[in-house]
């Protein structure tokens, strides 16, 4: 009785393929969700122009007030961060400065 064997070296060339394949399968599904937080970046930058339409008609004497300027300089810092990084112009992304993170303002 003979036995038939199948030869393992195309398996292997296939799984060295596959592998090779991967991360730009994996880059691909990162520069989705990056192309999607673009877009909610825009909804909330939109938002936040809403908002600010709001409270200049509310026209509220309160000791405390949204910095809208700075946040909007926020959305604008990470946008261009994950811009450069989809498509770079050098190896690797510059780093534009840190958030500021504080968007409460006392009234002068």
């Amino acid at each position: 009785m003979q036995r038939c064997q199948l030869s393992s070296r195309p398996l292997r060339v296939l799984l060295v393929l596959s592998l090779f394949s991967l991360p730009e399968m994996v880059s691909a599904a990162e520069k989705d969700e990056l192309a999607l937080a673009l877009r909610q970046l825009d909804q909330v930058q939109s938002a936040l122009e809403r908002a600010k339409i709001v409270a200049v008609q509310d026209n509220s004497d309160g000791r405390f007030f949204f910095d809208y300027e700075r946040a909007t300089r926020d959305l604008k810092t990470m946008k261009q961060g994950i811009e450069t990084y989809l498509e770079p112009s050098r190896a690797q992304p510059r780093d534009k400065g840190s958030l500021v993170g504080q968007y409460r303002k006392e009234q002068p």
